[in-house]
């Protein structure tokens, strides 16, 4: 095999709860992620040596600090005669927008790499080598419609996903930056009954979107980072003001921000809000997707 297609998904954090940060920096996390159908391509060919990247999108970064980049010279360490790939990067996932775009362009890239040049890593190594690289990497790894994010985000627990939800996606073209979101966080005292309760509305939020009860996904929806972001980004704020005017009352913030979803449960729901809401929100670039 001289080349190899794949394609990269974007995930929502349906749930995003903050339980405290640890000595190194990182924050403890419990999480609902949840697989679009928006996503990246990714054209790996082989060379000789090294790693290059070229991207659709002018304002990546294509150098060392690339994830893509990092993710190979990971590889590299542990085969050392290992040889050389391009990447021809298609963006659709909007850069540093909440979506865990990067992330997940790293995570599809070791599992390319992995059939590519048959190395034979298993999906554990995979993810302990994704682990370094970011905390979304590991779900995307394991390449699950749906799971629960514990520790700082990479101890997943698949959970199904019986129902196709549909979505509409609020972008912005500012990128919001993680580092800073989590730096402008207020932390809060955290109890033994609060973890019991973040448990229980993460498990309760599975149940009812494999129903489809959208007033009940209302409730369950969360995001500890809104606060954060709002104070960093208003517009965050107004965003989902708008859709609540509209009578959208599942909207929320996917992780670290910028992007805004509202979740609906047929395409032509999301269709229609797509009509209504874009000569609003004239700013704003709007995505209508589903799980996958």
């Amino acid at each position: 095999m001289r080349s190899l297609t794949i394609h990269s998904p974007a995930k929502l954090n349906l749930c995003l709860y903050v339980l405290g940060k640890r000595p190194n920096g990182y924050h403890n996390l419990a999480t609902l992620f949840h697989r679009i159908s928006l996503k990246d391509t990714l054209r790996m060919r082989k060379k000789r040596d090294g790693v290059s990247i070229s991207s659709s999108v002018r304002a990546l970064p294509t150098g060392p600090d690339n994830l893509i980049a990092r993710a190979y010279q990971l590889l590299k360490v542990r085969f050392p005669h290992l040889g050389g790939v391009h990447v021809g990067l298609t963006k659709r996932i909007p850069i540093g927008g909440g979506l865990g775009g990067g992330s997940s362009n790293a995570a599809y890239f070791l599992l390319g790499m992995n059939r590519l040049y048959r190395l034979g890593l298993t999906q554990r190594q995979l993810v302990n080598a994704g682990r370094s690289l970011g905390a979304d990497v590991p779900f995307f790894i394991h390449n699950i419609p749906q799971a629960i994010g514990r520790g700082i985000g990479d101890q997943i627990q698949a959970v199904r996903a019986r129902r196709r939800l549909w979505f509409l996606l609020v972008t912005s073209n500012k990128e919001l930056s993680t580092k800073k979101v989590y730096q402008n966080l207020r932390s809060k005292p955290l109890r033994g009954a609060f973890l019991t309760k973040v448990s229980r509305a993460v498990t309760m939020l599975c149940d009812n979107l494999n129903r489809g009860s959208l007033d009940r996904i209302q409730e369950l929806t969360h995001n500890d980072l809104e606060g954060s972001a709002f104070r960093l980004c208003p517009s965050i704020k107004n965003v989902i003001a708008k859709l609540s005017e509209l009578g959208i009352r599942t909207a929320r913030m996917s992780g670290s921000g910028p992007t805004v979803f509202a979740i609906l449960s047929k395409r032509e729901e999301a269709k229609r809000l797509h009509k209504i809401i874009k000569p609003v929100l004239t700013d704003k670039r709007l995505l209508v997707c589903h799980s996958v």
